[in-house]
């Protein structure tokens, strides 16, 4: 029997969920799905520690996949997974950016990015070696609607050699060693796109890649060709991952950094394009902190725009290496966090708490000696109320303690 006949029994073999099981998940989705499985004894006739798995994974993508989370039909992977996989905002945001006849994923997974960057396209090629996980997804398609997937359980590079072309490919390389603590390099990662580059031009003239955003940019930089553009994508408070736009019609290497923060639908709040030269030639100004305080997001600290904000949004630095930035006027479409400076203390907990109310506050550092649970502990704060402090280094190299509250 061939791999393509085996895959295509299991597929057919892929039943999905029964409605009593169906019942289960719903009665009890707010239960501790370890709880569930003690008591499997009580629900006779069901696979309580499959159900509890399903539980548990819909629980982690209530917030992360709310489409697919409102759907009691599909089959959830294991909650690792689901971590792993991307968020719906992302998915959409990936989905405005690229559009065409053909659309090929040549590392399906859970198939999310799939599924929403698919309604850009005519069809859509997903690719998983792993059979199982090949049919929950195309069972999960089914169920959504998502007529034009074509789901094909097995290797995608096999079928790039054997012709198959599209408008873009899109790729999710995975680690090689499930170990290693941290990816810098895209070597690190399989299938190793760079490697493959050729290949994959061959099967389409734009190529979107989507990193960890551990990932060196600039280490990355110089092992792809073609870059056009590195997106760097921001969401709620977190940098969530890094796109890399090659274009096989493009002369050079001067790639732009499109730093990018979303709301929920995928649509930017906050936008910042530059790229390397620009940052190098950027000039940054230094102060001590004057009527208002910002603290970049982690996503613009993490493409490294830390001179282009100066320039850009008229603000100045703190300091060389504190990432905090000030001005006299608010500066309204700063790309991260925004504050009014009530008072510039010294680490002294007796002239912070002149400025605090109800011994609370949240807390800061940025190229600080001590971690912020530190701060607390020693200061004896709980977390919470309506200041904000930043514990940081000034240009002069003195420790000062910025007590800030919200600019409106």
């Amino acid at each position: 029997m061939s791999k393509r006949q085996e895959s295509d029994n299991e597929r057919s073999e892929y039943d999905g969920l029964k409605e009593n099981e169906i019942s289960f998940i719903h009665a009890h989705m707010h239960a501790n799905p370890g709880d569930l499985i003690l008591k499997a004894g009580k629900f006779k006739g069901l696979n309580v520690k499959k159900l509890a798995a399903q539980i548990q994974s819909r629980q982690k993508a209530l917030k992360k996949l709310p489409e697919w989370s409102a759907n009691p039909q599909l089959i959830f992977p294991p909650a690792l997974s689901v971590e792993q996989c991307s968020s719906e905002a992302t998915a959409l945001y990936k989905a405005g950016i690229v559009s065409g006849n053909t659309l090929i994923d040549i590392t399906g997974g859970m198939g999310i990015d799939c599924y929403y960057m698919s309604r850009s396209f005519a069809e859509a090629h997903y690719f998983e070696q792993q059979p199982e996980v090949a049919a929950a997804a195309g069972y999960n398609f089914t169920q959504l609607g998502a007529s034009r997937i074509h789901v094909h359980a097995g290797e995608s590079l096999e079928a790039l050699h054997d012709g198959l072309t599209a408008d873009w490919l899109y790729a999710d390389p995975a680690r090689r060693d499930a170990n290693k603590e941290k990816v810098v390099r895209l070597a690190d990662c399989t299938p190793d796109v760079a490697g493959n580059a050729a290949l994959l031009f061959n099967a389409a003239p734009r190529i979107l890649i989507k990193t960890s955003p551990l990932l060196d940019i600039d280490l990355a930089s110089r092992e792809l060709k073609k870059l056009k553009e590195v997106h760097v994508m921001g969401y709620e408070q977190e940098c969530k991952e890094l796109l890399f736009v090659l274009d096989r019609e493009i002369p050079g290497q001067n790639f732009k950094i499109k730093v990018r923060i979303i709301d929920a639908a995928g649509q930017p709040i906050y936008q910042l394009d530059f790229d390397r030269e620009e940052e190098r030639n950027a000039a940054a100004g230094y102060s001590k902190p004057l009527d208002y305080l910002y603290e970049p997001h982690a996503a613009v600290l993490k493409a490294g725009a830390f001179k282009t904000l100066c320039t850009r949004y008229d603000v100045l630095k703190l300091a060389l290496h504190s990432q905090l930035y000030t001005s006299k006027k608010y500066v309204s479409d700063f790309p991260g966090r925004s504050f009014r400076v009530v008072a510039v203390c010294k680490p002294d907990i007796r002239k912070i708490s002149q400025h605090i109310t109800g011994g609370k506050a949240h807390i800061t550092t940025r190229n600080f000696p001590a971690k912020p649970e530190e701060l607390r502990k020693k200061w004896k704060l709980k977390d919470g109320g309506d200041h904000y402090l930043f514990a940081t280094t000034l240009a002069d190299q003195t420790k000062a303690v910025v007590v800030c509250e919200k600019p409106i």
